[in-house]
């Protein structure tokens, strides 16, 4: 009992660390930037209903992250990297836990336990746990619905399935006001299936039908409602972003039919090796009881991944909420693998996980070489980095060499996390946003706060959370001279930039040649005010 509390004491540590370490250490993405400048204005204005980024109407997402963050600014008196990031770090770590508590009802605590940590250390995860975008406080919602949904279909205790449909109905409503509507086909189409193909049809009733839908749109209609009210019902935006983007009519993007199962595999790393194998694992009856929760996650997956393929309007980080549900599966195949050897044999299962950490050590090595090569600056951390992977990973293959079978699990879970962290730590320096958040800081610097700044045309949302005012755009040059003349600043870059130097009729006060980022590139930016 007390190995089993410090494993999953130490579970819980590793994801939470994963999670949230360097969440602040890069600088704001433009992206992010929508949620913390949405939500600065929220605290500004006293108005948290109708949001606004940078003083224009910002519709396109719903608002819970925007309240969120305004929230947790509200506390701490400004809101930074680390306020807007931190809810997507602690609902990565709650989805860690989700999976955890679920997965032990379903299963057995160890299951539960690698389930949760191989989430904790992919890709996925901890990208988007370090990012303030809504991607993964939704990943989280739609989660706990799956897992709550699958808990009530099978519980034999009524008052334990009408809690859990609560959670699964408030879980829902939540998910639906973190990126709404985009919850409603990714929960309800796997579910209908699920029904439909098990024959489930006697749940139905069990699913608080009616409550649930009460709950649901209680939670779910009253900001859209009022926004429809405070607009005057001109809600042209959301046909744009909901509609028509599915259809291919609106900001679709150019990219290839399969770009989702090749971000499945992208999100999965450092498990990429056994997702397929989790993806076909499901159909052999050899895993008796765990069949059923197998075919259930397995549905869940296969049904969002085919519906976002139909979809016309792809972005990689709309597949983010379903691998949570192929963590497990992964978890439930690497338990096989190392300590039960039913559903593989015992030497498919050596193999596989001999060449899957050969693969990884490889990888490392061919990382290090590569970052040491084009960054000689960290060339130290990377040789220190580099050789206690190396270490690491000699004390896996002594650990299962010597049949301690928990002790290299640990250490492989360990030695994942240790990578990330130290990979979000060495990466930070490189970004390229961090060029914006200088020349940012530096205009907040030298801008009064009772003096006006304007861009001509075009500023970017990394330029206006450092700055920490609006900055209004203004297209007309007339006005940006009659404003020039008034004595106010004038901001402008990349070619906004070129075309007011060309003019030459401003007096330039401070140039920066890499003030923005515009497609992994540097761009110039400069500030201009009348001489005084």
């Amino acid at each position: 009992m007390k190995n089993k509390n410090i494993i999953l004491i130490l579970t819980l540590v590793l994801s939470g660390l994963t999670a949230i370490w360097g969440i602040s250490s890069k600088a704001m993405e433009n992206h992010e930037c929508f949620v913390s400048v949405t939500a600065r204005e929220m605290l500004q204005n006293n108005d948290w209903v109708l949001p606004t980024c940078n003083g224009q109407l910002r519709l396109e997402k719903t608002p819970l992250s925007y309240w969120i963050v305004a929230g947790l600014g509200k506390i701490t008196g400004k809101i930074y990297a680390f306020t807007a990031r931190f809810p997507s770090a602690l609902s990565a770590f709650l989805s860690a836990l989700a999976i955890l508590y679920f997965t032990k009802q379903w299963l057995s605590p160890r299951t539960a336990i690698i389930s949760a940590l191989v989430w904790a250390t992919s890709f996925g995860c901890i990208n988007y746990a370090h990012n303030a975008r809504p991607e993964m406080l939704l990943t989280f919602f739609i989660t706990l619905c799956f897992l709550a949904f699958y808990s009530a279909a099978i519980e034999q205790s009524r008052k334990k399935q009408i809690i859990q449909m609560l959670v699964f109905w408030i879980s829902f409503g939540l998910a639906m006001l973190a990126k709404g509507p985009i919850p409603l086909p990714l929960v309800a189409i796997p579910l209908f299936f699920y029904i439909v193909i098990f024959k489930q049809w006697k749940i139905i009733p069990k699913l608080l039908p009616i409550t649930g839908v009460i709950i649901f749109l209680a939670i779910v209609l009253p900001w859209p409602l009022a926004i429809g009210y405070r607009v005057n019902w001109d809600l042209v935006v959301w046909k744009h972003n909901f509609y028509d983007r599915f259809f291919g009519n609106f900001a679709a993007g150019n990219y290839p039919f399969y770009l989702y199962m090749l971000y499945t595999f992208a999100f999965a790393a450092p498990w990429v090796a056994f997702a397929p194998v989790a993806l076909i694992s499901p159909f052999y009856k050899i895993w008796d009881k765990k069949q059923k929760a197998m075919l259930f996650l397995w549905l869940c997956f296969a049904a969002d991944l085919i519906f976002l393929t139909i979809s016309a309007g792809k972005r990689k980080h709309y597949m983010l909420p379903v691998v949570p549900v192929m963590a497990i599966l992964i978890g439930i195949v690497l338990e096989d693998m190392v300590f039960i050897r039913k559903a593989f044999t015992g030497k498919f299962a050596k193999n596989f996980l001999i060449y899957h950490m050969i693969i990884i050590t490889l990888s490392v090595i061919t990382g290090m070489i590569y970052f040491v090569v084009t960054h000689s600056q960290f060339i130290s951390e990377a040789l220190i980095l580099g050789i206690t992977a190396i270490i690491i990973i000699a004390g896996i293959l002594a650990a299962f060499a010597k049949s301690r079978k928990t002790l290299g699990c640990g250490l492989i879970f360990g030695g994942y996390s240790l990578l990330a962290i130290c990979f979000v730590s060495l990466s930070a320096p490189l970004d390229n946003n961090n060029y914006t958040k200088i020349f940012g800081l530096e205009i907040a610097k030298r801008i009064p706060l009772t003096d006006n700044l304007v861009a001509y045309n075009h500023v970017s949302n990394r330029v206006v959370h450092y700055f920490s005012r609006d900055i209004p755009e203004i297209m007309d040059k007339n006005m940006i001279y009659q404003l020039y003349d008034k004595g106010d600043w004038i901001l402008a870059t990349e070619n906004d930039l070129k075309e007011l130097q060309a003019d030459n009729r401003l007096n330039m006060v401070y140039y920066n040649d890499k003030a923005e980022v515009q497609i992994d590139k540097n761009t110039a930016g400069a500030l201009f005010r009348k001489s005084q």
